[in-house]
């Protein structure tokens, strides 16, 4: 097949772009290893991740039901901690291998999304050309604001969505062939075994399959089912019925459409928009209104499932449909910006598809070229523009909560008996004990998932002597009942930053005024 030449000018852009493509994942990289390497929690759900792939090999903890102490639900499947505690045998430090584990898989995920722009990219066209788009592709993602605030994390996300977004590759890479398909099969499965909520790109799969090619999808998606309840039956084996009554009875959390609306509204203004408005268009490109009256829409997939580049439109539409109904989940409580992670990665794939068909089109003796020109250079600049938000995020400074920690886990150290806190970051550093977690278990109570009466006569009896904490009332990490109870039976001593030290009143004061023991904290070191 004839190659289409290069001109001049696209020739630079496609320069320009791999080079562009160079420095943003340098960037990126040299930010990631920065936030990587700070020994503080930098989103809650870090140090409950931590405490799971501690115990995730002990089975008379892992999975199992609320029926005592420790109060810890296990909300993921096992991949991911499994995972993050193999990479610690050799590093030694948990929280460490959690995060390279995510920063690996972010840029694995990356990597596979502009190889496959790359690979979809009919040969027709230069290597240099296909090369820029694929560099495009990877650099996208790199620079989209929920992939920089969680690449390097220690949470299950970005494991997960590459596991899954690898087998969306092979799965429009392979077409008709059963072994690619297959591989994919397996792929979707890990994916899920990581997050249970990762199933857009297999349901996109899926649908294209029974349409394109319905006898072949039956057989690997049967496949996929007997793999997965295999695995399943396993889990549910080794921790006796605590698997699934933990990711799916005790993944509980009130839901607020006004969440909803709020989150998107907001996360719409972090660069999406233009990424959605392109992904648009290239279905729209790809439409032929012609094609489908004359042969329905049946006929007209699988004329475009013959090609590669179509087919990579079609499915990478359809994931990114549904990606985007799944984010909706983004209204449970205590839910933040990582549920749209996996719609993010799609509109970036739909995004470059786009631009490499306008400059593709783009020709010098174009009618419209100055247009074309003024579109694509706008959407460069544009798609790369950091937001208020991201730019917060990098430039961060965390001595002064470095200093806050070290001083709440000399605290700690020193209090005798359990220990309650929000950030179980603290608790881990200290050696101590985790007894309990509060926010899932607020969210399970709030959502009439659990009976927290047990976990309440832990603060009637005193039982803490010590709580750790945020605001009681902040992010409702705390039911009502469970605040009211500490309001009741402990009292506030001190503050260091933005934590609260909470102590028994049973054990701090006497009728005549007089105190059985010294306060822990006997000062207030930063007022509230």
């Amino acid at each position: 097949m004839k190659k289409q030449p290069l001109n001049d000018l696209r020739s630079i852009i496609c320069f320009c772009l791999i080079a562009g493509s160079l420095l943003s994942s340098l960037l990126f990289f040299a930010i990631q290893l920065r936030l990587m390497r700070v020994e503080v929690l930098r989103d809650y759900g870090e140090g409950h991740t931590l405490w799971m792939s501690q115990q995730i090999t002990n089975l008379t903890i892992a999975y199992r039901p609320l029926d005592g102490l420790p109060y810890v639900i296990f909300p993921y499947p096992p991949l991911y901690l499994i995972a993050s505690k193999i990479v610690s045998l050799g590093i030694g430090d948990l929280l460490l291998s959690g995060r390279i584990v995510s920063l690996v898989s972010t840029c694995g995920l990356a990597a596979l999304i502009g190889l496959l722009v790359f690979q979809s990219i009919p040969r027709s066209f230069s290597r240099l050309w296909r090369l820029a788009s694929g560099g495009l592709a990877t650099s996208l993602v790199f620079s989209t604001a929920s992939v920089i605030g969680w690449a390097s994390l220690m949470r299950v996300d970005m494991l997960g969505i590459m596991l899954m977004y690898a087998g969306l590759a092979v799965y429009i890479r392979s077409g008709k062939k059963r072994s690619g398909q297959y591989f994919s099969a397996i792929l979707f499965v890990m994916a899920v075994f990581t997050k249970q909520t990762l199933l857009s790109a297999p349901l996109a799969c899926l649908i294209f399959g029974l349409f394109a090619y319905p006898r072949t999808t039956i057989r690997v998606y049967s496949f996929a089912l007997l793999l997965g309840l295999a695995g399943l039956c396993i889990c549910y084996w080794l921790t006796n019925g605590g698997f699934l009554k933990n990711i799916l009875n005790y993944n509980l959390n009130p839901f607020s459409w006004e969440i909803v609306f709020a989150q998107f509204s907001s996360h719409l203004r972090l660069n999406i928009s233009l990424k959605l408005l392109l992904s648009l268009t290239s279905l729209a490109a790809l439409y032929n209104a012609k094609s489908i009256r004359r042969n329905g829409w049946k006929q007209f997939i699988l004329l475009k499932s013959s090609k590669p580049y179509s087919r990579a439109i079609l499915i990478g539409t359809i994931n990114a449909a549904l990606a985007g109904l799944l984010a909706i989940s983004i209204g449970k409580m205590g839910s933040i910006y990582n549920f749209f992670l996996a719609w993010d990665v799609s509109l970036c794939l739909l995004a470059t598809l786009y631009l490499f068909r306008l400059l593709a089109t783009w020709h010098a003796d174009h009618p419209r070229k100055k247009g074309y020109r003024l579109i694509l250079l706008s959407s460069l600049i544009l798609l790369f523009v950091p937001s208020r938000w991201v730019i917060s995020t990098v430039t961060e400074d965390f001595s002064r909560q470095i200093k806050e920690e070290a001083q709440l886990v000399h605290l700690i150290r020193a209090a005798p008996g359990p220990i309650l806190s929000d950030n179980m970051l603290l608790l881990t550093k200290a050696g101590r004990k985790i007894e309990a977690e509060p926010a899932t278990l607020s969210f399970l109570t709030m959502a009439n998932g659990w009976d927290e009466r047990p976990y309440l006569r832990l603060f009637e009896s005193s039982y803490f002597s010590l709580i750790v904490t945020t605001p009681l009332m902040h992010a409702a990490r705390y039911s009502p009942a469970v605040v009211s109870s500490i309001e009741k039976n402990y009292q506030a001593t001190g503050s260091i930053g933005s934590y609260l030290i909470y102590e028994p009143k049973a054990a701090k004061r006497h009728p005549d005024g007089s105190s059985n023991r010294p306060s822990l904290f006997p000062s207030v070191i930063n007022a509230p």
